[in-house]
């Protein structure tokens, strides 16, 4: 020998392949991660209006506390406690649509049809119904 340290690795197919995976994957990584930082940044500094996103988006988001709307049965969960209505717009929270919401207690829905009009309380934070009645039975 003449001294030069020479390390017992082969550098063959095996190593090669396993080097070119794992650059892809830090690659990966590191897109990855720089696109996150940059919605984070971006999703800060642009104003969701210009995004075509409506002002009750906006106030259901800053929204808590228990709101009252009125609504069409649209479809009943009575064991897993799951209510669908088509709802007006809910003043100071969400505008109108027709939507799937968690009754609690699942009671709540006892006696309900497809098609009753009902007066409901909703609970902004956990989007859960927490109250409600029946207006107009279904015909």
């Amino acid at each position: 020998m003449d001294g030069r340290f020479v390390p017992n690795i082969a550098f063959g197919p095996p190593l090669a392949a396993t080097l070119a995976r794992a650059a892809k994957l830090a690659i990966v990584v590191a897109v990855a991660a720089a696109s996150a930082v940059v919605s984070d940044q971006l999703s800060d500094q642009i104003a969701w209006p210009q995004l075509g996103a409506s002002a009750a988006l906006a106030q259901e988001r800053a929204s808590t506390g228990v709101f009252h709307g009125v609504g069409i049965v649209k479809a009943v969960d009575r064991v897993k406690g799951w209510l669908t209505l088509d709802h007006k717009a809910i003043d100071g929270f969400m505008g109108a649509m027709e939507m799937m919401y968690r009754v609690e207690p699942a009671r709540l829905t006892a006696g309900l049809k497809v098609g009753d009009r009902v007066a409901f309380d909703i609970d902004a934070g956990r989007y859960a119904i927490v109250g409600l009645k029946v207006l107009d039975k279904a015909k």
